[in-house]
């Protein structure tokens, strides 16, 4: 009985602890946007190279590039870069681009793959070519408020080298799409605006704000290139000089459209791998601090509470879609009548990409199979941007 009694204490203590650690997360999604307003005092505005890696058709593309173009920004180029020559993605890019003709626009195609990230090959080019010191890198399927840029810019005072942006996932068109804004409205975004309000150094590679010094300082493409979290490798190599990565206030948003589980597997599978490399105190704590868990340990702990074990963990798993909903309805993030079942599969879904993330030694993106110890082709990040097609 009295081992029982001991188990039973430390679940109660594990409970407190990560119900906690989730009423935490949920406050920050409401502070985290006030502190970094405060905080976002840079007054200039100096000219920026947007560049965007394309690789794919997403929902709604032509309103996600156009975002970009209208942006309210005295200065800015945009620079479009691919490993194709020639695909739809680049056709609407070109679309676009011909109706903002006094944005300057460079594309930049046919990069050939030198590194393990498909992406970071792309961006290599770009970014050796950019006119201007600013470097913004945004994905393709990324919208941008009208003046995000500038606040992007606000945010990039003394002492920080990167700006990212919590993505919030909209308008999803099935229940597999309402699973995906479960994971990253309701449970990512809050954890992510914590670690910001902490000072911890996450990056997120939808958007990335820098200053091409700080960039090269720290180790640039190189750094980036042999993982497929080049977000987190650079966040950590701009931390080793110093320099903060910060969250700013104003999320940005990623339309859903359709999606099929394998599409949603792959994707959050592809982030816990990244997590495991980059982050793997993180990747082992992760599913210890989920709903699952926490309702586990309230039915353990049950006996010390004095109440029925089926009572205690029901309680806890309903406060916990409940904040589901209080952040996405608090913060307008979307919310439907699937919802809260959604949120309910995604904690099911956790547990089978974590325990897969273990042992898995290839990453699947856009639905192409990578292998994380594959050799990437020999050539160097200079020979790539020099066989690169400008137009």
């Amino acid at each position: 009985m009295e081992s029982v009694s001991l188990l039973a204490t430390a679940a109660l203590v594990w409970w407190v602890l990560v119900v906690g650690i989730r009423a935490g997360a949920v406050m920050a999604a409401f502070i985290q946007p006030m502190v970094r307003r405060q905080a976002a005092t840079r007054p200039d505005q100096p000219p920026v190279s947007v560049v965007i890696p394309v690789f794919r058709m997403e929902p709604e593309l032509d309103a996600a590039f156009a975002s970009v173009f209208s942006q309210a920004y005295p200065r800015f180029e945009v620079l479009i870069t691919a490993a194709e020559t020639d695909s739809d993605v680049i056709e609407v890019a070109r679309r676009v681009a011909a109706r903002y003709p006094h944005v300057p626009t460079r594309f930049l195609l046919g990069n050939q793959r030198f590194t393990l990230n498909p992406k970071v090959s792309n961006l290599a080019p770009a970014i050796a070519a950019a006119a201007h010191d600013y470097i913004l890198i945004k994905d393709t399927n990324i919208w941008l408020a009208g003046g995000q840029l500038a606040e992007l810019m606000r945010n990039l005072t003394p002492g920080t080298g990167m700006v990212c942006a919590v993505p919030i996932g909209v308008r999803p068109e099935n229940f597999c799409a309402e699973i995906e804004c479960a994971i990253m409205n309701a449970r990512d975004a809050p954890y992510n605006m914590g670690a910001s309000l902490l000072g911890l150094n996450v990056g997120f590679g939808k958007v990335m704000l820098f200053d091409h010094l700080d960039f090269s300082r720290g180790g640039g493409i190189a750094v980036m290139a042999p993982t497929f979290g080049d977000d987190h490798a650079l966040a950590k190599a701009l931390a080793r000089m110093g320099l903060h990565t910060v969250f700013s206030a104003g999320v940005i948003r990623q339309v859903m459209g359709r999606r099929t589980l394998r599409e949603v597997w792959d994707r959050q599978l592809r982030w816990m791998v990244i997590r495991r490399d980059e982050e793997p105190f993180g990747f082992f704590a992760e599913p210890f601090f989920s709903a699952g868990f926490a309702t586990l340990t309230a039915a353990v702990a049950g006996p010390v509470l004095g109440m029925a074990w089926w009572t205690v963990a029901a309680a806890t798993l309903s406060v916990w879609m409940a904040s589901d909903t209080l952040v996405v309805l608090g913060r307008g993030w979307g919310w439907s009548w699937r919802f809260p079942l959604a949120g309910l599969c995604r904690e099911a879904l956790i547990i089978g990409l974590w325990l897969r993330a273990w042992a898995s030694r290839e990453v699947r993106w856009a639905g192409r199979p990578f292998d994380l110890k594959g050799e990437p082709p020999p050539p160097t990040a200079a020979g790539a941007a020099e066989r690169s097609t400008q137009s």
